[in-house]
This record gives structure tokens, C-alpha cells and sequence, in this order.
């Protein structure tokens, strides 16, 4: 990384530490680091995700192609929990690991908390495609409850010659931003999937657009 780079870099670190950041600026920052982090799995991973949505590669296709496995199967009678794409573990691991590469100190669990809020936005609407990628399959769509905030799949499963909606949890994060009414005694998840949410800043203050519950 030259000085410019770097100059470049600590500019976007500042933003994160002071939580002064919104979903365009982090994608910014894995546009601009995605050359420099092949060898950082989780920002690699998602920054390709997030730049070539339904074209995915790698890590990302082969958590896709394992859900639809298990999606499949609940047509059969066969129930298999689907996890993470990445836990939030895995996610500050990865943001933290570029930047004390850099010599910079590991950010709070809080602005972690941020980044994945500000993916979840920026990964709503993605088609998941079928394998000869001709076919719609499915899609995302931001969730959110009263305790967490989700990444949601959503797919249909053949059952007894009728197709079920079925749901599936892609990323959460917890809800530290906006008060939610649960909507049943299980928090159930509102899903959005008829408005496009956004996640943006004011005075440090990360603000999430939802449309009215």
C-alpha cells in the first residue's frame, strides 16, 4: 500500500472509529481494499458478494447451494438447521485482522455490529439464482424483530404437490438501533420484502429507514 493508500485507508478507519459511516461508505472502503484482501476470507468474500450480487463464487455459492440442499430435503421430511453465512465472530475477525495489518487498533464490537447491519442492507433484493443460473430461485430480504436484524432467504420448497414459503437466516446481527414491536410471543421477524431499506448516518447515529410496522 503506498501513502496515498494509505492516506486513503486511515481516512475511512476514522469514519468506522467515530462512527460517523453509512452503508454507501462501507462499500466504498470494500471496493477499496478488495484488491489488497484475497487472502482475507470474510472481506473477500462479502466484498465480491456485495459488488456481483446473484454471480457469486466461492464461500458465498457453496452456503447457497448447501441451503437449497436443505430446502430441498424439508420436501422430503428430512429438518437440517441452516447457520450463518458468517458469524459476527467471523466478521470482526475479518474487519479487525485488515486493520491492525495496517498498524491500526482492532475497532469495538459495536462498529462491528455497524458493518454487518450496513451488509444486511446492502445485500437485500440479491436473486438467488438456480444452477444453470437461467432461473430465479429465490431472494433476500432485510428482517427485523425486537432483539436482531436479519439477512433473510427466501425460497419455496415442494411439498406433497404444493410449493411452501420457507424463510432461512443468512447474517443477524443484533437490533441496538431501532425499537420494535414483537409482532407474537416468538419475536417473529417482520420481513421486508416490498420496501428497500437503508441504512444511513446522522451525527454518528445509525438510522435504518424502516417503512412504518
Amino acid at each position: 500500500m503506498d501513502n496515498k493508500e494509505q492516506q486513503i485507508f486511515d481516512y475511512y478507519y476514522r469514519k468506522f472509529a467515530d462512527r460517523k459511516f453509512d452503508e454507501k461508505d462501507l462499500l466504498s472502503f470494500l471496493l477499496f481494499v478488495k484488491d489488497d484482501a484475497q487472502d482475507n476470507k470474510v472481506i473477500k468474500e462479502l466484498g465480491d458478494f456485495i459488488v456481483h450480487r446473484e454471480n457469486c463464487t466461492g464461500h458465498v455459492k457453496s452456503f447457497f447451494d448447501e441451503c437449497k440442499q436443505i430446502i430441498n430435503n424439508l420436501g422430503k421430511g428430512k429438518k437440517q438447521k441452516i447457520e450463518n453465512m458468517f458469524s459476527f465472530k467471523e466478521i470482526r475477525n475479518g474487519f479487525n485482522t485488515l486493520f491492525t495489518e495496517q498498524g491500526l487498533e482492532k475497532l469495538p464490537p459495536e462498529v462491528i455490529n455497524d458493518f454487518i447491519l450496513c451488509i444486511i442492507s446492502l445485500l437485500q433484493n440479491v436473486k438467488l439464482l438456480s444452477e444453470s443460473g437461467k432461473k430465479e430461485v429465490g431472494h433476500l430480504s432485510f428482517a427485523a424483530s425486537s432483539k436482531e436484524l436479519f439477512l433473510m432467504g427466501n425460497m419455496k420448497v415442494l411439498h406433497k404437490g404444493r410449493f411452501i414459503p420457507v424463510t432461512f437466516p443468512v447474517l443477524s446481527v443484533r437490533n441496538m438501533y431501532e425499537k420494535i414491536k414483537p409482532q407474537d410471543g416468538s419475536d417473529t421477524p417482520y420481513l421486508f420484502d416490498h420496501a428497500t431499506i437503508e441504512v444511513i448516518n446522522n451525527d454518528g447515529e445509525m438510522i435504518i429507514t424502516f417503512p412504518e410496522l
